[in-house]
């Protein structure tokens, strides 16, 4: 080992605690590289590859009925690779318990070798067309399989077309379009014990859809280079004599988007978080280094003196930067690839993928180690670059003391005669090392403002729930029917024993045309004395419902381009009898946080339709002791097509919540570990450059806590003011991240409450006074005699 290496040794040794610091820092910012970026490559390849070897559709049309050979027709288009016939419909589930769950039961032809979305067995076997059994065979998803805890030849009980049918569960499959299973964009989170998919043989599914020899969806895949809104436009054209119900493309496929927005969200956080960490980790080595270049000017000298060039010796000060960078690199590996273990398995149990989410991304791993070193071979050969100046004869003299200049506080004679001593030693410290004062603030904003980001993510969730389970959704029993009813039948449901208050409601798929723009959407009709659901606009103030026009969504708004007092024509998409067509103005627009759809009065819902007093559905409230009974009857109901409990939706919102308290755990952890290593390495600075002032202080009387006290006023000057920038910092943050991982179809609202800012100012106040009392443990050490002697 040569004399350098020795030097270099030592000198980590001496300053273990700073090292260990800072590697920690380094650490976490390649921890969270590699274990976002790998979790982010491994979700992503697995999602490209399930699309790829599955043919995932480019575009969804959903139609009343047509003809199968239709599909031939709609292939000869140019543009269209590929197209396929199928059906796919929402049935009721009958359970044994009387409760109910709904299915989205979807056809396959077969064989399904080239058709567009082609579903993969996960466990069991493929269905058959004729079962020698005579039954009719099927496979579900793997969520709805194991929450039920159903069996193989196991049977699913399930209504269509106001028949009871039975299923024979021969297996578990998947799709590209049920990586996420859950029923529409209003539901927060997947249920599986009440919704799942259900996969059946083309010809059986006609048979008891009494769609023989017809399908009611067409999905397609586009060929390279095609135009997808035009290839759209002729597909739908073709297909209008047939009922035109729906029609979207990939991006607003439900699993999709939710995927899609989870990788968005994945790469926000892996692309900034660790600059964050890896500069903060520069800046602290930058001062670090500095200090110790200044430090050892004798040393510096008599090296220079015994031969050794500028450049060798600032290569040996980068030394500690770089072995910072290894040990970090090293370390941020290993917790990275545990990091992204643990995401995978979430995922994994999230998302219905065939390919295995884990893996190790040598891409990520050896970025991340470029990435350390080269961000502290910048520090380290800037912060040294004061080497080539010092020259031997002039390094065995003491460095004159840098100039403070005046503290602006100077100025104002009144208020500066009113500090004492230690205060305005502390200030003209300060003005004295601006350089380091701003590093160390720089940092604690960081610190604080990923602190905020954190706890962010709380609030918001707490907000939704809040807003969409207690005071928007006043109802406890959402009830829809197989098809539209006469509203006397809601006399069936407010005579059950338990059922406090029945309010009618009629959905009606819309397709919404304004401005050359047309848009899908759901028209809710409701009583205009509704009082179990409530709308506000976007300023939170409650919306009455009008007599006349309709109150329109905010997302369909903003993708129409439509504003109050504009009118939209609409035209009905249920799929029996007729189209219906109507001008309605725009009264108002809601803002709901949870799921869509805009409002218009139920007499209006049914003058638009030809109709009186027809309803699809109703909302109930009910006695919270006779929820179960109530449930119990509507589920023995052959009428009711689907029962929405609020309870039980909130009960699965909260079970899933397991895995973001985990992510907030592990941010907020990082957060203080940054926070606590810039203002450590600050202390410890101080304190060493200052021993022999705070030696002759201890000679002058002062006690260590007085002494102790001095350090801290200067820690608290710089880190108040890291605070105060870092909680409107941590909100920058917070909005940036909500643009970059919001969707079409859903957006985080910025909810950050009181005392989320409370809980970080104090989070930042605490890492601070420990990294403090911590640094300046020294005081109590200090020998006064041989820190004096030292005449420099």
């Amino acid at each position: 080992m040569g004399v350098l290496s020795r030097k270099l040794w030592r000198t980590i040794r001496s300053t273990r605690g700073q090292f260990l610091a800072v590697v920690a820092v380094v650490t976490i910012g390649i921890a969270v590289y590699i274990g976002m970026s790998t979790a982010y490559y491994n979700l992503n390849r697995s999602q490209s590859l399930f699309y790829q070897e599955n043919n995932f559709a480019d575009y969804f049309f959903q139609v009343v009925r047509a003809p199968q050979e239709i599909t031939r027709q709609v292939e000869s288009i140019p543009g269209v690779m590929k197209a396929t016939g199928r059906i796919q419909k929402d049935v009721p589930i009958l359970k044994e318990d009387h409760q109910r769950a709904t299915a989205r039961l979807i056809s396959y032809p077969l064989p399904m070798n080239t058709e567009v979305n082609r579903l993969q067995v996960q466990t069991g076997r493929l269905f058959d067309q004729y079962p020698e059994s005579g039954g009719i065979e099927a496979l579900v998803d793997p969520q709805y399989f194991n929450a039920n805890r159903l069996s193989f030849n196991d049977t699913v009980s399930i209504v269509a077309e106001g028949k009871q049918v039975f299923l024979t569960v021969v297996g578990t499959a998947i799709s590209p379009e049920t990586i996420v299973t859950m029923k529409d964009a209003a539901t927060m989170m997947p249920d599986p014990k009440t919704f799942g998919i259900i996969m059946m043989p083309q010809n059986q599914a006609e048979q008891i859809l009494n769609l023989n020899g017809e399908i009611n969806q067409v999905v397609i895949t586009l060929a390279p280079g095609a135009d997808e809104k035009h290839v759209a436009e002729q597909v739908k054209t073709l297909l209008e004599p047939y009922g035109n119900l729906a029609d979207y493309p990939r991006k607003d496929q439900l699993s999709h988007a939710i995927l899609q927005g989870e990788l968005n969200g994945l790469r926000t956080l892996a692309s900034f978080m660790p600059v964050i960490f890896l500069g903060v980790a520069a800046l602290i080595q930058f001062v670090m280094l500095g200090r110790m270049v200044k430090a050892q000017r004798q040393q510096i000298g008599v090296m220079k003196a015994l031969g050794y060039g500028s450049g060798q010796i600032m290569l040996h000060y980068t030394g500690y930067a770089l072995a910072v960078a290894f040990w970090g690199a090293l370390l941020g590996s290993l917790l990275g690839l545990g990091l992204a273990t643990v995401m995978s398995q979430a995922y994994a149990l999230y998302f219905n993928l065939p390919q295995s989410i884990g893996g190790v991304n040598l891409t990520a791993i050896l970025s991340g180690l470029f990435l350390s070193l080269g961000v502290s071979l910048i520090a380290g050969l800037t912060a040294s670059r004061g080497v080539a100046v010092i020259r031997p004869a002039e390094s065995m003299r003491p460095e004159p003391p840098a100039g403070t200049g005046r503290v602006v506080l100077e100025q104002w004679n009144c208020l500066w005669r009113r500090l004492d001593p230690a205060w305005k030693m502390s200030l003209r410290t300060i003005n004295r090392k601006r350089g380091r004062f701003a590093v160390t603030m720089v940092g604690v904003v960081f610190a604080v403002g990923l602190l905020v980001m954190s706890l962010f993510f709380s609030d918001a969730i707490d907000y939704m729930v809040k807003k969409h389970f207690y005071e928007e959704q006043r109802y406890d029993l959402l009830v829809r029917f197989n098809g539209p009813v006469k509203d006397n039948e809601l006399l069936n449901l407010s005579r059950l024993d338990g059922v406090i208050k029945t309010e009618p409601v009629l959905e009606i798929p819309v397709k919404l045309y304004i401005n050359g723009r047309s848009e899908d959407d759901l028209l809710v009709g409701v009583p205009q004395a509704l009082t179990l659901k409530k709308l506000v606009n976007d300023t939170g103030k409650q919306l009455p419902y009008p007599e006349e026009g309709i109150l329109i969504s905010r997302s369909t708004a903003d993708k129409l381009g439509a504003r109050p007092g504009d009118r939209v024509e609409l035209e009905t998409l249920l799929g029996l009898g007729p189209a219906r067509r109507a001008e309605v103005k725009i009264t108002g627009i809601n803002r709901q946080l949870v799921g869509s759809g805009s409002y218009i009065s139920l007499e209006q819902a049914n003058r638009i339709l030809q109709e009186s007093g027809v309803v699809s559905g109703a909302m109930l409230k009910v006695d919270p002791g006779k929820t179960a009974m109530v449930e119990q009857q509507l589920g023995d109901m052959t009428g009711v097509s689907s029962i929405s409990s609020l309870r039980k939706e909130l009960a699965n919102l909260n079970q899933n919540m397991d895995s973001m308290v985990y992510s907030l755990t592990i941010m907020i952890i990082f957060a203080v570990l940054l926070g606590f290593a810039i203002v450590y390495n600050s202390s410890v600075i101080s304190f060493a450059e200052r021993r022999r002032e705070l030696a002759t202080l201890r000679v002058l009387g002062f006690t260590t806590q007085e002494i102790s006290g001095l350090l801290l006023k200067e820690n608290i000057l710089q880190s108040l003011l890291g605070v105060a920038l870092g909680l409107p910092f941590g909100l920058y943050l917070s909005k940036w991240y909500v643009k970059a991982a919001s969707t079409d179809l859903y957006t985080i609202p910025v909810i950050i409450y009181p005392q989320t800012y409370l809980f970080s100012a104090l989070g930042g106040v605490c890492f601070i006074m420990v990294a403090h009392f911590l640094a300046v443990r020294g005081v109590k050490q200090i020998d006064m005699v041989e820190v004096l002697k030292n005449t420099d």
